[in-house]
């Protein structure tokens, strides 16, 4: 089969799959061990231009590896986790290495936020999975990130 049959094949499955169960995070006790998910980190009020204009000052810093800028937006930025997702939000909340690619919140941000948690089935595969990652964030439009896996 080819790679087009294959994504063609992939996206007809992605459009039936639909998540276990959906919930707002509040403490790392909610999360399944072997779960996969989908996050959305989302800024509740605030100016969202400035929440910008702040990641953007703290990017040109270089003391962290930082998500690409796209445009303002209360939605921060949209990801997945198939390997552990309590290790990942931990960067995201600025609690992880300074390496990784996160938004590392606890270094510049000071307004509320929501993160938002889509769990799959742990059969779920990684290709159904991005394209279900990448579906939503085409449709909220992340302040950060890129679209698309790290591994293509």
């Amino acid at each position: 089969m080819g790679y087009l049959d294959q994504l063609i094949q992939d996206c007809l499955q992605a459009q039936q799959t639909k998540a276990e169960r959906i919930f707002e995070f509040s403490n790392f006790d909610d999360l399944a061990q072997h779960a996969f998910y989908i996050y959305v980190i989302q800024q509740v009020g605030g100016d969202i231009q400035q929440t910008y204009q702040d990641y953007a000052a703290f990017k040109v810093l270089k003391t962290h590896a930082c998500a690409k800028l796209n445009q303002p937006n209360h939605i921060l930025y949209v990801g997945s986790s198939r390997t552990g997702i309590k290790n990942r939000l931990k960067q995201h909340l600025g609690f992880g290495p300074k390496q990784t690619y996160a938004l590392h919140l606890s270094q510049w941000f000071q307004g509320e936020y929501r993160i938002t948690l889509h769990q799959y089935p742990s059969t779920t595969s990684a290709s159904i999975l991005q394209l279900l990652e990448d579906d939503l964030s085409h449709s909220l439009a992340p302040a950060f990130g890129k679209l698309g896996t790290n591994n293509r």
